[in-house]
């Protein structure tokens, strides 16, 4: 009867050990979840200031050379029309190099983030 007050014993505190390693990973993973979602997240902030600044400065300059181009021309409305026309293949090429340069950067980071977390993993 000792014997199986033992294993018992053993049992539960196998149990508890086993619950503690699990509390404690779920733990990690939460901690290293909020550090990746920050990170990204504090990423996404800086890209989209960049974004909205380069935006406007490129509304400005468009609208400039649209203007300029008016004048040269001496139509302003056919100024603004040529600098559209123009956009329209920049804005092309920009559409389908920003996809796959954006995939890139992202599992780029992403790869690096799990190189410096595992750095003994074979791979």
């Amino acid at each position: 009867m000792a014997e199986q007050t033992d294993t018992e014993q053993m049992l539960h505190r196998l149990f508890d050990q086993v619950n503690q390693h699990i509390e404690t990973r779920w733990a990690y993973f939460s901690l290293t979840a909020t550090e990746k979602f920050s990170g990204i997240a504090a990423s996404l902030a800086q890209v989209l200031t960049l974004m909205i600044f380069a935006l406007i400065m490129l509304f400005f300059f468009s609208m400039g050379f649209a203007w300029w181009l008016g004048d040269l021309i001496g139509h302003r409305a056919g100024g603004f029309a040529l600098a559209g026309l123009i956009f329209v293949p920049i804005a092309f090429f920009v559409y389908r190099w920003i996809g796959p340069f954006v995939r890139d950067k992202v599992l780029e980071s992403v790869l690096h983030d799990e190189t410096e977390e595992n750095p003994n993993t074979n791979g």
